[in-house]
């Protein structure tokens, strides 16, 4: 509990909490990137300084990303090109958070695999029925 412990996180309100529960906790050497990765990489920008953090900061609204570098350090689940483009399966029963490349993206409709989008191309009702474990 002696040891300093540095958080961070893609906004910092999440490292906030944590930083408090950990303090509450016991541990007293806590500290945390205030505003997160956005904020450090808005604030080394304007001081003209070298960027630590590479690539896409994941973020947890509909953008699925902030880019802060121009590094692509992910590569796309499906045929492995670099690619750092967050995806949610467009099948309604899956709906998997993953990386996938604009090409793979047409090929499978937004979707993970050709089991979801075949799925993803059913009538609505028969999707539905799916779901609920009413297979025709």
């Amino acid at each position: 509990k002696d040891k300093n412990i540095v958080m961070y996180c893609t906004g910092g309100i999440r490292c906030e909490k944590a930083s408090a529960y950990l303090r509450y906790k016991g541990f007293p050497h806590v500290f945390h990137v205030e505003g997160g990765v956005i904020e450090y990489a808005r604030k080394a920008r304007e001081q003209c300084l070298p960027l630590k953090f590479i690539g896409k900061n994941f973020v947890f609204d509909e953008r699925l990303g902030e880019r802060i570098t121009d590094d692509i350090i992910a590569q796309c689940h499906q045929c492995g090109k670099p690619c750092d483009n967050h995806t949610n399966c467009n099948n309604d029963g899956c709906h998997l958070l993953f990386i996938q490349c604009d090409e793979c993206k047409n090929k499978y409709d937004g979707c993970c695999s050709d089991e979801c989008k075949e799925e993803f191309h059913l009538p609505e009702e028969e999707q539905r029925a799916r779901r609920a474990g009413r297979v025709n």
